[in-house]
């Protein structure tokens, strides 16, 4: 007798072939969904999340490398800021990737980039610069330059020395090819406004000066310029020093130039009015204080001081006792000479108003 064999019928199900192709569509819609994940995301990603998305999800048919980073994102995030590698190796790919499960606990910055994986691309090797809005970086102060606060000197309270120019118009032949820019500012007022940054910025002396233009009509000069210098001593009750700043007249160039450490600079007279022509008792004490002050000129800068002219006007001098009339340069000058030389005699005219200060 023959065994008994039992029989299993199981019904025939043809292949249709879609195997695979499920798996591409759920590749396909996983990607799908990222890609809406990241869109939402994305406001918030910093500034190098922000460009791999930008990889991921825009591409162009007609840009190989760009169909590349679509279909292998990872290229995308492994490569260079500016093209994708020409090989890329296990190494490259898996570095990425790699960083955000061994974060660094000596920098804040990785164990947020941990926390975030597209911070982790930004991070690096390099720190990341806080956001801050324009509104935030105006309201950040600058630092004080220490070196500078150290150094520069305490302006005064009042005006110690009043500055102006009778001549307003004098300038100088080699700069402005004249003599005198009638109703104009000429070079001595530069001059006037060097002398005065000086004794600000570098000994903190405040000045008084007048650039009002006193020689409009030339012959009554020093009648306007009285009135300036009135009003200046008005405002100004603590001023200790008085310059009237010209220029000499025509003096060939030789005669114009003086070496002072090592420059050529326009020479310094001193001139003071006396009471030959109108009554003016108290002139010597202007002499004296002009004396003193060459001096004081050639100990800091010798040279440059040509010494003191007494002549016979009174140049507004009697106003007071310490005011006197300085000759920087010549007409055959350049405005930059005479500046030079203007910057020089700041620390002697400091140094006068230092000394009368403590003999008070």
């Amino acid at each position: 007798m023959h065994p008994a064999y039992h029989y299993r019928y199981r019904r025939y199900r043809p292949r249709t072939g879609l195997g695979p192709v499920k798996y591409v569509i759920l590749i396909l819609a996983l990607l799908i969904l990222i890609s809406n994940c990241l869109v939402v995301l994305s406001p918030g990603l910093s500034g190098a999340g922000h460009g791999l998305l930008n990889i991921l999800l825009s591409w162009s048919d007609r840009d190989p490398r760009g169909i590349m980073r679509v279909a292998v994102p990872v290229l995308a995030w492994s490569g260079s800021r500016e093209d994708v590698p020409q090989a890329v190796g296990p190494g490259v790919l898996a570095t990425p990737l790699a960083r955000m499960f061994r974060p660094d606990p000596q920098r804040p910055l990785h164990i947020l980039a941990y926390q975030m994986p597209f911070l982790a691309e930004a991070v690096g090797d390099e720190p990341v610069a806080p956001v801050m809005s324009p509104e935030m970086v105006s309201e950040i102060e600058p630092l004080p330059d220490e070196e500078a606060v150290v150094n520069a000197p305490s302006l005064s309270e009042e005006s110690l020395v009043a500055i102006y120019n009778t001549h307003t118009g004098e300038t100088y032949a080699l700069t402005d090819g004249m003599e005198r820019l009638t109703g104009k500012r000429g070079g001595v007022v530069k001059v006037a406004e060097a002398l005065e940054e000086e004794l600000e910025k570098k000994y903190g002396v405040r000045v008084a000066r007048s650039d009002t233009i006193n020689d409009a009509n030339y012959n009554s000069s020093y009648t306007k310029s009285q009135e300036t210098l009135q009003k200046l001593l008005e405002d100004n009750p603590a001023v200790q020093v008085v310059l009237d700043i010209h220029r000499d007249a025509g003096k060939p160039r030789k005669d114009s130039l003086v070496t002072v450490d090592g420059q050529q600079v326009a020479p310094v007279l001193i001139v003071v009015g006396s009471d030959a022509r109108s009554p003016f008792p108290a002139w010597r004490q202007n002499y004296t204080f002009a004396k003193e002050l060459a001096a004081e000129i050639d100990k800091e800068s010798p040279g440059l001081c040509l010494g003191v002219r007494i002549l016979e006007g009174r140049y507004n001098q009697f106003l007071h006792p310490r005011a006197v009339l300085l000759e920087v340069g010549s007409v055959s000058n350049s405005t930059e000479e005479a500046v030079l030389a203007a910057r020089m005699l700041a620390g002697p005219v400091a140094e006068m108003v230092k000394r009368n200060l403590d003999s008070e």
